[in-house]
């Protein structure tokens, strides 16, 4: 029993130490990580707290802090992703049946260079029907498998490389411009593209695709490049769509300072976590793959759709463009 205590003890430390982390700043890449795994973190401390209730009891002190550090890890936890849950207010505003409005609708996914499953990906995106599409990690073998895409949309930029850094964007609205952007490393490319919507409206869509935390990295670049392109947008009237595998989370103090400095809203917010990685360990899930809007839209649905053999589900959401 007692090597069972010392093991408790140890839990729990290391639960405070993970469940403090994110509090802080770090940029050092393993520490950063942690701020993503705050619903595993809650069901971690609910878990340590059905054990340590149902096993040991809270007659010791020790007892009674490990009940503690529970407790506080379980509302640091919650503290982030319950604006998430459909209980909270939505940050986003459903668009009303009766509401003139234009739809837009986009799919958003990173297929993973090395899966080769592009028939399924192929039929999510044709029974689904979306306007836009937008998919990274995409080389030349992708851009040709995903041939018939080019014909199924009118309109598309191709941008596929060899370094899990090549993007592919589809659109049956009209592309009026691209900008072929490296905002803060040479070999990280993003795209502003500008689009004519029915109606006479214009739409700007940034699709981006920082790096993930890795050793080999400086993670200050993940922040730069969208803090940039927030700077941009708050400064921009019109529509706007930000979009992308983001290798962040909602909850991030990255993602807040964007939408913060950009004025754009998170259709996730009051609607749902939707996580989109890792579509292949069930047990480490978070949400990556964002859909940013103005709020000129206003939101009709968002769907995390079926894996397709990348370990990112694509992500789709359908939005209302207010014409009044």
């Amino acid at each position: 029993m007692e090597i069972l205590r010392y093991g408790l003890w140890i839990w729990a430390a290391a639960l405070l130490i993970g469940g403090l982390i994110p509090l802080f700043h770090f940029q050092i890449w393993w520490l950063r990580a942690w701020t993503y795994a705050r619903l595993q973190m809650f069901i971690l401390s609910g878990l340590t707290l059905i054990i340590l209730l149902s096993t040991f009891g809270l007659d010791r002190p020790d007892e009674k802090i490990v009940l503690l550090v529970s407790l506080i890890v379980a509302v640091l936890s919650l503290r982030d992703i319950l604006c998430f849950t459909p209980i909270w207010p939505k940050q986003a505003l459903s668009i009303i049946d009766t509401e003139d409005h234009i739809s837009v609708s986009l799919l958003v996914g990173n297929v993973l260079q090395d899966n080769d499953d592009a028939d399924s990906l192929i039929g999510a995106i044709t029974q689904t029907d979306p306007d836009l599409v937008f998919l990274c990690e995409t080389n030349e073998q992708w851009r040709q498998r995903l041939s018939p895409l080019e014909t199924y949309f009118e309109y598309s930029y191709l941008l596929p490389l060899e370094d899990y850094n090549g993007m592919l964007f589809y659109s049956k609205f009209p592309i009026k411009n691209v900008e072929e952007r490296y905002l803060v490393q040479d070999h990280i490319p993003s795209l502003r593209i500008d689009l004519d919507l029915p109606n006479e409206r214009d739409l700007r869509l940034y699709a981006v695709h920082p790096r993930p935390p890795r050793p080999e990295d400086n993670t200050e670049k993940l922040d730069h490049e969208l803090i940039h392109v927030a700077k941009e947008v708050c400064d921009y009237t019109k529509p706007v769509i930000v979009t992308g595998d983001l290798n962040d989370v909602g909850w991030s103090r990255t993602i807040k300072t964007f939408l913060e400095t950009s004025g754009l809203v998170d259709p996730r917010r009051g609607r749902g976590l939707y996580n989109s990685y890792n579509a292949k360990i069930p047990v480490v899930r978070w949400p990556l793959d964002h859909i940013f809007h103005s709020t000129h839209f206003g939101v009709i649905r968002i769907k995390r759709l079926s894996k397709f053999g990348s370990d990112h589900f694509p992500i789709i959401a359908e939005l209302g463009l207010r014409l009044k």
